[in-house]
């Protein structure tokens, strides 16, 4: 399969070098000095990024974009600036010109990937993992739950926009149309039914490709559990222990969960609403070591 291809451009020599270092192995990149030969670059290559430094002598980042967007085939080539202040100014311009994101330096070799792989996979270029689709999803769900109405609809939005699995897609799209209808309890619904097709499919992957998940959040969603046990929502309640499984959470919490889950489905309540306190109780007091992601 043939490289993407990327034009780095900072007047920094040690810059251009460090970017084309990290980058080589995934991506074709090409490396110049300044606007002016990005520009003749762009007059001979087809790019599928541009990494942009905004700081540079002669001509900036932000007259090379104008330029940029002048050109045939600069019109609708991704951008992302890399600047070396977070200058809201700069990120306004910038969106105008339609930048798609910036990185403020220095920046470290993960945070460059990730922020390039976002890009491309919201352009479509790079498939969406199932683990960071079912962490968008649940991020929707509790848009809902909240009435952020307008917000999970954004999101949902945001996600169509990916390469996803076909009847995912189609699954997101008839929940938000209900979102659209304000059929906020059939959203729900509908969305709890993607999170259990990915959970399904999560099901499979070893721990090492799990999502990490700090002991803040982990903290939160055990009470969102215990909640939806102290008020009888037994479905409710297995779903959001489901929803974990898409997490590298502790050996032990994990241990735990098994039981209360057993539990909840043989609707004994009073004995899964004890074991997730005490369970969150151990937490809390330290019992167990946290390995987590902080």
């Amino acid at each position: 399969m043939e490289k993407m291809k990327i034009l780095a451009v900072d007047d920094n020599a040690t810059n251009l070098a460090t970017i084309e270092q990290e980058l080589k192995v995934k991506y074709d990149v090409i490396s110049v000095i300044s606007g002016r030969r990005a520009l003749k670059v762009l007059y001979k290559e087809k790019v599928d990024l541009i990494l942009l430094d905004v700081q540079m002598p002669v001509m900036d980042g932000i007259e090379t974009l104008r330029q940029i967007r002048g050109l045939e085939a600069g019109q609708t080539v991704p951008v992302i600036f890399l600047t070396a202040m977070k200058d809201k100014n700069t990120v306004i311009e910038g969106s105008r010109l339609g930048i798609m994101d910036y990185i403020t330096k220095p920046f470290d070799a993960r945070d460059l990937h990730e922020r390039i792989e976002s890009v491309f996979k919201r352009l479509g270029k790079l498939p969406m993992s199932d683990l960071e689709l079912h962490k968008r999803i649940l991020d929707v769900l509790k848009d809902v739950q909240e009435a952020h109405y307008s917000v999970a609809i954004k999101k949902m939005d945001e996600v169509l926009g990916y390469q996803i699995d076909t009847e995912i897609c189609e699954r997101i799209r008839h929940a938000r149309m209900r979102m659209v209808e304000n059929d906020a309890e059939r959203t729900e619904v509908m969305i709890h039914r993607v999170l259990k097709v990915l959970a399904t499919k999560l099901g499979s992957y070893s721990k090492e490709e799990k999502l990490p998940i700090s002991q803040g959040d982990l903290n939160a969603r055990l009470l969102y559990i215990l909640d939806h046990i102290e008020h009888f929502r037994i479905k409710e309640g297995l779903k959001s222990i489901e929803d974990l499984n898409a997490y590298a959470i502790p050996e032990y919490v994990d241990e735990k969960l098994k039981e209360i889950r057993f539990q909840l489905k043989d609707y004994n309540d009073e004995e899964a609403e004890g074991q997730m306190r005490q369970l969150l109780s151990d937490i809390q007091s330290g019992k167990y070591e946290y390995r987590g992601s902080m």
